[in-house]
């Protein structure tokens, strides 16, 4: 397969970005122990994991290994630099026994989040995986998540069609997962698609407001300013259709978990039905304080045709 893009015949090239940051963000693949044991550290402090969900060196040297990708985000180049994030990518079969990657982890350590890290690390993943000549990740993400939804669907570019409730069984061990069922879309990252390639390039789709579509959930405030579920409607068949989640899923179980734990129910109920329909998510919108996924009627080719 052709895996060469813009002249660089090297597999490995060095990617350096350079953000609003004291210090450039240098994004590279990771082969070595040192590297993969400061992805242990970065396991136990994103997620909180215990020993026994750390996905350890010596497997991640064998992933590697077996062609899977890792790459590293560090604060420059040189001896001493840190690990800010990473990402962990392996190779595996889609539909028609099509090549694609499963991405497995993305992380980006506490005190460096919301500075556009993780962005440059899926970006880097999307170009190594093209030069390999496959252009399908895809990735699971918590369906209540209003940050992940935005990141993934208006940023990325992905949509969704799949629901699998219980992904990783009835409850996670790690401090940010659990209290939950664990529930999860499935993302798909068409890399080279018109949809794709005008979302990373910055480009947004056109606004709706909540006057203009229908909203499969009822929901009401709380008073913390949260919201809780309250009933919805199946049988919907508009083009588009919207279904609130909660603005701040981690807010919100520590304030009230049993409320978090009935928005699942919710989706369950309400959600899951329409993409087993055919319907898609291909974004997230948000009304004042308020985020709804958006849900359209439509063919995946269209979807993934639209420049914008």
């Amino acid at each position: 397969m052709d895996g060469e893009r813009d002249g660089d015949r090297s597999p490995y090239r060095r990617l350096i970005y350079s953000p609003p940051m004291s210090t450039e963000v240098v994004i590279e693949p990771v082969r070595d122990f040192q590297g993969y044991r400061a992805c242990e550290r970065l396991q136990r402090e994103v997620w909180g994991f215990q020993d026994i969900s750390v996905i350890p060196d010596h497997a991640l040297h064998m992933l590697v290994q077996a062609g899977g990708l890792l790459l590293g985000a560090f604060d420059g180049v040189g001896p001493g630099r840190e690990m800010l994030g990473f990402s962990l990518s392996v190779l595996g079969l889609w539909e028609e026994r099509r090549l694609r990657h499963f991405s497995l982890m993305t992380a980006v350590k506490p005190g460096h989040q919301n500075q556009g890290i993780g962005e440059k690390l899926k970006l880097a993943q999307r170009e190594h995986v093209l030069r390999q000549g496959i252009d399908l990740i895809t990735w699971t993400f918590d369906p209540l998540e209003s940050r992940n939804a935005h990141f993934n669907s208006n940023k990325l570019g992905g949509i969704v069609r799949s629901y699998h409730p219980n992904y990783f069984g009835k409850e996670m061990r790690d401090a940010l997962n659990q209290g939950l069922p664990s529930d999860r879309f499935l993302c798909e990252w068409y890399l080279a698609s018109p949809r794709v390639e005008a979302r990373i390039a910055g480009k947004k789709s056109p606004e709706l407001c909540l006057s203009e579509v229908e909203v499969i959930n009822r929901t009401q405030r709380l008073p913390s300013g949260q919201r809780a579920p309250a009933g919805g409607r199946l049988g919907l068949s508009a083009p588009f259709l919207f279904f609130e989640i909660p603005s701040n899923l981690q807010a919100l179980k520590r304030e009230n978990l049993e409320v978090a734990r009935a928005w699942r129910g919710e989706c369950r109920k309400f959600l899951a039905p329409y993409l087993e329909e055919g319907y898609i998510i291909t974004g997230l919108i948000r009304q004042g304080e308020r985020s709804f996924l958006l849900l359209e009627r439509a063919q995946l080719e269209e979807v993934l045709g639209r420049p914008c």
